[in-house]
């Protein structure tokens, strides 16, 4: 899992019919500094919690684990899926907020 902001949408009328009804979010890692890092990851808001840009999100980066948590009943290829938005993360180091 990592931790992730949520930096855009992605629209589509034409798509896979396996992905129809499935919000899809432009999303980007974040340190615990809320510093953004790496390249951009396209994934599905598999919580049904409406995250929307700027929300921070915990993402689930593994193909059979988020195809359930987006709660699929297909095969088609699901590589990362939004398991929670996060409203708090505390560490020793501090807190990050929205």
């Amino acid at each position: 899992m990592l931790i992730a902001k949520v930096i855009g949408n992605v629209v589509s009328t034409q798509k896979h019919e396996d992905y129809r009804g499935q919000k899809l979010l432009i999303t980007k890692a974040v340190d615990l500094n809320g510093k953004t890092y790496g390249s951009e990851l396209v994934v599905c808001d598999g919580a049904d919690a409406d995250a929307g840009v700027g929300d921070y999100v915990l993402v689930i980066q593994e193909g059979g684990s988020a195809r359930l948590m987006a709660r699929c009943d297909h095969l088609g290829p699901i590589d990362a899926t939004v398991a929670a938005v996060i409203d708090t993360i505390e560490t020793t180091e501090g807190t990050l907020c929205q």
